[in-house]
């Protein structure tokens, strides 16, 4: 048997959605913020690795992180009267994404 089929069975399609709806929308931002975030930082660490070789992995590692921080999305946060907005800013898109 395979963990996957296990996985299949014991949770079904009714619980995995109550999971989801579990989540609030700051939490799904903020997964969407780590994933980018970790998708720069390791573009950025691949290409660094193999034009800089004698580079040390630290060094890569703070550049990597650095750039990674300056290119990956912003998250503000602001009161309207319906509420509390949060708003995603990239650098990469000119229309800002509104939750």
């Amino acid at each position: 048997m395979n963990i996957c089929s296990l996985y299949i069975r014991c949770h079904s399609l009714a619980e995995r959605t109550q999971i989801l709806n579990i989540m609030n929308k700051k939490t799904k931002v903020r997964i969407l913020w780590y994933l980018s975030f970790l998708i720069i930082f390791l573009i950025v660490w691949t290409i660094l690795h193999f034009t800089f070789r004698n580079l040390e992995s630290p060094l890569k590692g703070v550049i990597s992180g650095g750039i990674a921080g300056l290119l990956s999305p912003r998250m503000t946060e602001y009161e309207t009267q319906s509420g509390k907005q949060t708003q995603l800013k990239w650098i990469f898109m000119k229309k800002v994404i509104t939750i």
